[in-house]
Protein backbone atom coordinates (compact mmCIF):
# COMPACT_ATOMS: atom_id res chain seq x y z
CA UNK A 1 0.00 0.00 0.00
CA UNK A 2 1.72 3.27 -0.70
CA UNK A 3 2.19 6.15 2.20
CA UNK A 4 1.87 9.81 0.31
CA UNK A 5 2.93 12.80 2.81
CA UNK A 6 1.38 15.62 0.93
CA UNK A 7 3.06 19.08 2.12
CA UNK A 8 1.00 21.74 0.76
CA UNK A 9 -2.66 20.71 0.59
CA UNK A 10 -4.08 23.81 -1.49
CA UNK A 11 -4.93 23.49 -4.92
CA UNK A 12 -2.54 21.41 -7.10
CA UNK A 13 -1.82 19.50 -3.80
CA UNK A 14 -5.01 18.64 -3.23
CA UNK A 15 -5.24 17.30 -7.39
CA UNK A 16 -1.97 15.33 -6.97
CA UNK A 17 -3.83 13.89 -3.97
CA UNK A 18 -6.18 12.70 -5.72
CA UNK A 19 -4.10 11.30 -8.88
CA UNK A 20 -2.12 9.38 -6.46
CA UNK A 21 -5.70 7.68 -5.25
CA UNK A 22 -6.74 7.33 -8.57
CA UNK A 23 -3.37 5.52 -9.23
CA UNK A 24 -3.40 3.59 -6.50
CA UNK A 25 -6.39 2.91 -4.67
CA UNK A 26 -6.57 2.47 -0.87
CA UNK A 27 -3.40 4.88 -0.70
CA UNK A 28 -2.37 5.94 2.58
CA UNK A 29 -2.82 10.21 1.98
CA UNK A 30 -0.74 12.15 4.96
CA UNK A 31 -1.12 15.77 4.99
CA UNK A 32 0.60 18.56 6.57
CA UNK A 33 -2.28 20.30 8.37
CA UNK A 34 -3.25 21.70 11.51
CA UNK A 35 -6.75 22.15 11.11
CA UNK A 36 -9.06 19.96 8.06
CA UNK A 37 -10.40 20.95 5.12
CA UNK A 38 -13.48 20.27 3.07
CA UNK A 39 -10.67 19.04 0.80
CA UNK A 40 -8.60 17.25 3.00
CA UNK A 41 -11.58 15.66 4.55
CA UNK A 42 -13.10 14.32 0.90
CA UNK A 43 -9.61 12.96 0.34
CA UNK A 44 -9.61 10.90 3.32
CA UNK A 45 -6.34 12.62 4.78
CA UNK A 46 -4.36 12.34 8.24
CA UNK A 47 -3.25 15.49 9.36
CA UNK A 48 0.08 15.64 11.23
CA UNK A 49 0.75 19.27 12.54
CA UNK A 50 4.39 19.52 10.75
CA UNK A 51 6.95 18.36 8.42
CA UNK A 52 9.05 16.42 11.43
CA UNK A 53 5.58 14.81 11.98
CA UNK A 54 4.96 13.93 8.38
CA UNK A 55 8.86 11.89 8.01
CA UNK A 56 7.90 10.22 11.25
CA UNK A 57 5.03 8.59 9.56
CA UNK A 58 7.58 7.10 6.79
CA UNK A 59 6.04 7.58 4.03
CA UNK A 60 6.96 6.39 0.46
CA UNK A 61 7.17 9.74 -0.88
CA UNK A 62 6.27 13.26 -0.69
CA UNK A 63 4.44 15.41 -2.68
CA UNK A 64 5.74 19.55 -2.17
CA UNK A 65 2.95 21.97 -3.18
CA UNK A 66 3.74 25.27 -1.12
CA UNK A 67 4.29 28.62 -2.11
CA UNK A 68 7.55 28.85 -4.04
CA UNK A 69 9.68 30.19 -1.58
CA UNK A 70 9.20 27.17 1.13
CA UNK A 71 9.83 24.68 -1.63
CA UNK A 72 14.06 24.62 -1.56
CA UNK A 73 13.89 24.26 2.68
CA UNK A 74 11.23 21.70 2.74
CA UNK A 75 12.47 19.37 0.06
CA UNK A 76 15.72 20.03 1.03
CA UNK A 77 14.78 18.39 4.45
CA UNK A 78 13.08 15.82 3.03
CA UNK A 79 15.70 14.72 0.61
CA UNK A 80 17.93 14.72 3.98
CA UNK A 81 15.59 12.39 5.11
CA UNK A 82 16.25 10.29 2.43
CA UNK A 83 11.95 10.51 1.27
CA UNK A 84 11.48 10.39 -2.65
CA UNK A 85 9.86 13.42 -3.69
CA UNK A 86 7.90 15.22 -6.23
CA UNK A 87 8.66 19.11 -6.11
CA UNK A 88 5.93 21.75 -7.69
CA UNK A 89 7.65 24.10 -10.20
CA UNK A 90 9.58 26.00 -9.54
CA UNK A 91 11.59 23.68 -7.65
CA UNK A 92 12.79 27.28 -5.40
CA UNK A 93 13.50 30.61 -5.74
CA UNK A 94 17.39 30.03 -6.85
CA UNK A 95 19.29 27.25 -7.53
CA UNK A 96 21.37 27.77 -4.70
CA UNK A 97 18.57 26.61 -2.16
CA UNK A 98 18.39 23.11 -3.04
CA UNK A 99 21.39 22.56 -5.66
CA UNK A 100 23.73 20.97 -3.02
CA UNK A 101 20.79 18.82 -1.27
CA UNK A 102 18.87 17.41 -4.85
CA UNK A 103 22.51 16.14 -6.05
CA UNK A 104 23.49 14.57 -2.84
CA UNK A 105 20.35 12.85 -2.82
CA UNK A 106 19.86 11.71 -6.56
CA UNK A 107 23.55 10.39 -6.00
CA UNK A 108 22.39 8.08 -3.35
CA UNK A 109 19.67 6.52 -5.61
CA UNK A 110 17.07 8.66 -4.06
CA UNK A 111 14.26 9.32 -6.70
CA UNK A 112 13.21 12.89 -7.31
CA UNK A 113 10.93 14.67 -10.03
CA UNK A 114 10.20 18.42 -10.67
CA UNK A 115 6.45 19.18 -11.56
CA UNK A 116 6.55 20.81 -15.04
CA UNK A 117 3.90 18.69 -16.95
CA UNK A 118 3.56 20.66 -20.48
CA UNK A 119 6.38 17.68 -20.79
CA UNK A 120 4.23 15.02 -20.53
CA UNK A 121 1.71 16.39 -23.12
CA UNK A 122 1.73 14.33 -26.58
CA UNK A 123 1.29 17.60 -28.06
CA UNK A 124 4.60 18.80 -26.95
CA UNK A 125 6.62 15.24 -27.44
CA UNK A 126 5.45 15.07 -30.86
CA UNK A 127 6.70 18.87 -31.44
CA UNK A 128 9.97 17.77 -29.36
CA UNK A 129 10.74 14.96 -32.16
CA UNK A 130 9.53 16.35 -35.21
CA UNK A 131 12.26 19.26 -33.75
CA UNK A 132 15.02 16.91 -32.57
CA UNK A 133 14.79 14.69 -35.71
CA UNK A 134 14.81 17.77 -37.79
CA UNK A 135 11.83 16.55 -39.90
CA UNK A 136 11.93 20.10 -41.32
CA UNK A 137 15.64 21.13 -40.93
CA UNK A 138 17.30 22.11 -37.83
CA UNK A 139 15.83 25.04 -36.03
CA UNK A 140 17.19 28.57 -36.64
CA UNK A 141 14.24 30.44 -34.50
CA UNK A 142 11.32 29.93 -32.00
CA UNK A 143 8.62 32.23 -29.94
CA UNK A 144 6.76 30.62 -26.99
CA UNK A 145 4.25 32.40 -25.30
CA UNK A 146 1.64 31.96 -22.24
CA UNK A 147 -0.34 34.86 -21.06
CA UNK A 148 -3.81 34.63 -18.37
CA UNK A 149 -5.34 37.21 -16.41
CA UNK A 150 -4.08 36.60 -12.91
CA UNK A 151 -7.55 37.27 -11.21
CA UNK A 152 -9.22 34.33 -13.22
CA UNK A 153 -6.65 31.84 -11.99
CA UNK A 154 -7.99 30.76 -8.47
CA UNK A 155 -11.76 31.33 -8.75
CA UNK A 156 -13.35 32.65 -5.51
CA UNK A 157 -9.80 33.91 -3.86
CA UNK A 158 -8.42 37.06 -4.31
CA UNK A 159 -5.47 37.42 -6.62
CA UNK A 160 -3.86 39.52 -4.22
CA UNK A 161 -3.12 37.21 -1.38
CA UNK A 162 -1.59 34.34 -3.95
CA UNK A 163 1.67 34.14 -3.48
CA UNK A 164 1.67 34.81 -7.49
CA UNK A 165 1.47 38.16 -6.37
CA UNK A 166 4.01 38.35 -3.46
CA UNK A 167 7.03 38.91 -4.05
CA UNK A 168 8.29 37.60 -0.73
CA UNK A 169 6.42 34.05 -1.67
CA UNK A 170 8.26 33.63 -4.82
CA UNK A 171 5.69 35.12 -7.23
CA UNK A 172 6.11 36.67 -10.15
CA UNK A 173 5.57 35.65 -14.10
CA UNK A 174 8.97 34.58 -14.22
CA UNK A 175 9.27 32.09 -11.10
CA UNK A 176 5.21 31.46 -11.75
CA UNK A 177 5.52 30.84 -15.25
CA UNK A 178 8.73 28.55 -15.62
CA UNK A 179 6.65 26.31 -17.56
CA UNK A 180 7.67 28.01 -21.09
CA UNK A 181 11.14 28.10 -19.78
CA UNK A 182 11.39 24.82 -18.97
CA UNK A 183 9.67 23.79 -22.54
CA UNK A 184 12.58 25.74 -24.27
CA UNK A 185 15.07 23.41 -22.84
CA UNK A 186 12.36 20.15 -23.84
CA UNK A 187 12.30 21.50 -27.22
CA UNK A 188 15.94 22.49 -28.04
CA UNK A 189 18.45 21.73 -25.45
CA UNK A 190 20.45 23.89 -23.37
CA UNK A 191 20.91 27.41 -24.40
CA UNK A 192 24.77 29.68 -23.62
CA UNK A 193 22.77 33.03 -22.99
CA UNK A 194 20.05 34.59 -21.28
CA UNK A 195 18.42 38.10 -21.75
CA UNK A 196 15.54 39.43 -20.27
CA UNK A 197 13.37 42.57 -19.55
CA UNK A 198 10.53 42.58 -17.07
CA UNK A 199 8.16 44.32 -15.24
CA UNK A 200 4.64 45.40 -13.31
CA UNK A 201 2.26 47.43 -15.72
CA UNK A 202 0.84 48.56 -12.20
CA UNK A 203 -2.74 47.09 -14.00
CA UNK A 204 -2.75 43.99 -11.40
CA UNK A 205 -1.83 46.09 -8.02
CA UNK A 206 0.74 43.51 -7.15
CA UNK A 207 4.76 43.86 -6.06
CA UNK A 208 6.21 41.10 -8.93
CA UNK A 209 6.51 41.45 -12.13
CA UNK A 210 3.54 41.04 -14.01
CA UNK A 211 5.07 40.53 -18.06
CA UNK A 212 8.27 39.57 -19.01
CA UNK A 213 10.18 38.94 -22.70
CA UNK A 214 13.51 36.40 -22.25
CA UNK A 215 15.67 35.44 -24.87
CA UNK A 216 17.27 32.93 -25.22
CA UNK A 217 20.22 31.76 -27.29
CA UNK A 218 23.04 29.16 -28.43
CA UNK A 219 25.08 29.64 -32.19
CA UNK A 220 22.42 29.01 -34.46
CA UNK A 221 19.56 29.43 -32.43
CA UNK A 222 17.26 32.25 -30.58
CA UNK A 223 14.21 31.62 -28.76
CA UNK A 224 11.70 34.23 -27.25
CA UNK A 225 9.73 33.57 -24.41
CA UNK A 226 7.05 35.78 -23.37
CA UNK A 227 5.21 35.85 -20.14
CA UNK A 228 2.90 37.34 -18.76
CA UNK A 229 -0.40 37.82 -16.06
CA UNK A 230 -2.35 40.27 -18.24
CA UNK A 231 -3.85 38.36 -21.42
CA UNK A 232 -8.09 38.57 -20.90
CA UNK A 233 -8.04 36.06 -23.33
CA UNK A 234 -5.86 33.41 -21.99
CA UNK A 235 -3.23 31.96 -24.67
CA UNK A 236 -0.60 29.61 -24.65
CA UNK A 237 1.08 29.49 -28.11
CA UNK A 238 4.26 29.53 -30.26
CA UNK A 239 5.83 28.85 -33.61
CA UNK A 240 9.05 27.29 -34.15
CA UNK A 241 10.76 28.26 -37.84
CA UNK A 242 13.60 25.86 -39.01
CA UNK A 243 15.16 25.86 -42.48
CA UNK A 244 12.63 23.59 -43.82
CA UNK A 245 9.70 24.49 -42.63
CA UNK A 246 7.46 25.88 -39.76
CA UNK A 247 5.60 24.51 -37.13
CA UNK A 248 3.03 26.32 -34.88
CA UNK A 249 0.93 25.50 -31.68
CA UNK A 250 -2.33 26.59 -29.90
CA UNK A 251 -3.20 24.94 -26.27
CA UNK A 252 -5.97 26.29 -25.65
CA UNK A 253 -7.40 25.49 -29.27
CA UNK A 254 -5.57 22.22 -28.70
CA UNK A 255 -3.56 21.79 -32.67
CA UNK A 256 -0.04 21.28 -33.51
CA UNK A 257 0.67 21.98 -37.37
CA UNK A 258 4.05 21.38 -39.30
CA UNK A 259 4.01 23.18 -42.78
CA UNK A 260 6.59 21.83 -45.59
CA UNK A 261 8.44 24.05 -47.76
CA UNK A 262 8.75 21.35 -49.94
CA UNK A 263 5.47 20.88 -50.28
CA UNK A 264 3.86 23.87 -49.43
CA UNK A 265 1.33 22.32 -47.11
CA UNK A 266 0.44 22.42 -43.15
CA UNK A 267 -0.49 19.16 -41.90
CA UNK A 268 -1.52 18.63 -38.65
CA UNK A 269 0.51 16.35 -35.87
CA UNK A 270 -1.50 17.08 -32.88
CA UNK A 271 -4.94 17.77 -31.30
CA UNK A 272 -7.25 18.66 -28.79
CA UNK A 273 -6.31 15.11 -26.68
CA UNK A 274 -3.35 16.11 -26.70
CA UNK A 275 -2.91 18.80 -24.26
CA UNK A 276 -5.21 17.66 -21.77
CA UNK A 277 -3.63 19.36 -18.53
CA UNK A 278 -5.54 16.58 -16.36
CA UNK A 279 -4.12 13.73 -18.43
CA UNK A 280 -0.69 15.27 -17.95
CA UNK A 281 -0.89 16.04 -14.63
CA UNK A 282 -1.88 12.29 -13.95
CA UNK A 283 0.66 10.86 -16.21
CA UNK A 284 3.22 12.99 -14.60
CA UNK A 285 2.27 11.56 -11.46
CA UNK A 286 2.04 7.52 -12.96
CA UNK A 287 5.23 7.99 -13.82
CA UNK A 288 6.73 9.51 -10.50
CA UNK A 289 5.11 6.78 -8.67
CA UNK A 290 6.72 3.95 -10.73
CA UNK A 291 10.01 5.57 -10.62
CA UNK A 292 9.57 5.36 -6.71
CA UNK A 293 8.03 1.52 -7.16
CA UNK A 294 11.13 0.50 -9.01
CA UNK A 295 13.81 2.77 -7.52
CA UNK A 296 14.67 4.41 -11.10
CA UNK A 297 15.63 7.77 -11.75
CA UNK A 298 12.52 10.11 -13.30
CA UNK A 299 12.46 11.66 -16.70
CA UNK A 300 13.28 15.27 -15.37
CA UNK A 301 15.08 14.96 -11.62
CA UNK A 302 14.90 17.97 -9.33
CA UNK A 303 18.49 18.88 -10.44
CA UNK A 304 17.12 18.80 -14.28
CA UNK A 305 14.54 21.19 -12.94
CA UNK A 306 17.41 23.28 -11.03
CA UNK A 307 18.89 23.71 -15.18
CA UNK A 308 15.62 25.29 -16.13
CA UNK A 309 15.41 27.64 -12.72
CA UNK A 310 19.43 28.47 -13.49
CA UNK A 311 17.93 30.17 -16.75
CA UNK A 312 15.58 32.30 -15.23
CA UNK A 313 17.64 33.19 -12.71
CA UNK A 314 19.66 34.83 -15.11
CA UNK A 315 16.47 36.20 -16.49
CA UNK A 316 15.76 37.77 -13.05
CA UNK A 317 19.03 39.00 -12.43
CA UNK A 318 19.32 39.88 -16.09
CA UNK A 319 16.52 42.64 -15.24
CA UNK A 320 17.22 43.85 -12.06
CA UNK A 321 14.98 41.61 -10.11
CA UNK A 322 17.59 39.91 -7.98
CA UNK A 323 19.50 41.67 -5.10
Amino acid sequence: MVKALIVGTGGIGARHAANILALRPGAVLIGVRTEPTETTTRLGMKLVPDLAAGIGERPDFAVVALPPALHGKTAGTLLAARVPVYLEKPPAVRVADLESAAHAAESKGIVTMTGCVLRHMPGFQRLRDLVREEVLGPPIHARLSVGQWLPDWRPGRDYRDTYSAQRALGGGVLLDLIHEIDLARFLFGEFETVRAVACSSGTLEIDTEDTADILLCRSGLTVNVHLDYLDRARQREGRVILSGGTVSYDVMDGRVAAYSAETGRWREIAGKDDFSTRQALTDAMAHFIDCVSQRAPCEQPISDGLRSLALVEQARSGAGLLA
